[in-house]
């Protein structure tokens, strides 16, 4: 096999490694991907500061997953949200299934521990905010299944 053949193919095999490295870290920077329980972080909505966008954040806001240096943007359905947390307050396991995110009775108990006086919502976090909890939702022995965030 000649020198040039030789390069060709070890940059070949190092582009395809390279390009599986990046599919993986983005896979797994957000465990709610996967099937299964995961474990997930969660944080307190700051509600004083939290609220509506009136549009989209720009293509780098976007991509950094920000409204601004301090906020998330979140879409829940038709909803442009940016989240400010407060947090992180501990972690639970949950899973992702056909658009929503299941916590069950087990971690519900976690879940009202966390929760601060003033606390309205908490928030689960993946790579970027995965689902709302609605606190006065939350009711001992039973699974909390809200729509998932995109």
């Amino acid at each position: 096999m000649s020198k040039r053949r030789k390069w060709a193919w070890t940059a070949g095999i190092l582009a395809a490694a390279v390009a599986a490295a990046a599919v993986t870290t983005a896979v797994v920077s957000d465990p709610l991907k996967l099937p299964g329980s995961h474990k997930v972080e969660v944080y307190a909505q700051d509600d004083a500061i939290s609220g509506e966008a009136p549009e989209e954040p720009g293509f780098l806001g976007r991509t950094l997953g920000m409204c601004d240096a301090d906020t998330y943007y979140a879409q829940d359905g038709d909803r442009k949200l940016c989240i400010v947390l407060s947090g992180p307050l501990g972690e639970v396991e949950a899973s992702r299934k056909d658009g929503r995110v299941t916590v069950e009775p087990a971690e519900v108990a976690k879940l009202k521990a966390m929760t601060g006086p003033g606390t309205t919502t908490l928030v689960l976090m993946g790579s970027g905010p995965a689902a709302l909890i609605p606190v006065a939702g939350l009711a001992e022995g039973q699974a909390v299944n809200v729509r998932a965030l995109s």
